[in-house]
């Protein structure tokens, strides 16, 4: 499991041992939003009736495990390409890690473009527009547009 995430952009052996060791079995997740929730990367809520209101991170989840994948996701704000030492290690992984690796990097890299440069355009305007860009980065696009 520790070279499967290792293929993934932004894992090293340390980042990728630390996030196994903090969370255990990833098998226990049955959705992605249930990971997120246990990392504290769920956005708050505070909704009555027909209003809904959503704000930040709950940050109530594993903090040393959140710390390590908002560490490595860092790395995604860069194109969609992989170096030779990445590659090695990209290689060492299974071939179902390796296309997973690719298809969350080049998914995230463009996502996060776009909310970059929609929240410049936004802060050019004077306007706070930093909610989309940041519900983008943790995974919730029902949010995000």
């Amino acid at each position: 499991m520790v070279t499967a995430l290792m293929a993934m952009r932004g894992f090293d052996l340390v980042a990728a041992t630390t996030l196994l060791a903090e969370a255990g079995d990833l098998g226990r997740f049955r959705t992605p939003r249930q990971l997120m929730a246990w990392l504290g990367l769920a956005p708050s809520e505070a909704s009555t009736g027909e209003r809904v209101r959503r704000f930040g991170i709950t940050k109530a989840g594993n903090s040393r495990a959140r710390r390590v994948l908002i560490e490595s996701a860092w790395c995604y704000r860069h194109p969609a390409r992989v170096g030779p030492a990445k590659l090695a290690r990209v290689k060492a992984a299974p071939a179902a890690a390796q296309r997973i690796a690719w298809k969350a990097r080049e998914a995230a890299c463009g996502a996060l473009s776009r909310a970059d440069e929609e929240r410049h355009i936004e802060d050019r305007r004077g306007d706070r527009g930093c909610t989309r860009a940041d519900r983008l980065r943790v995974g919730d696009r029902s949010r995000a547009s």
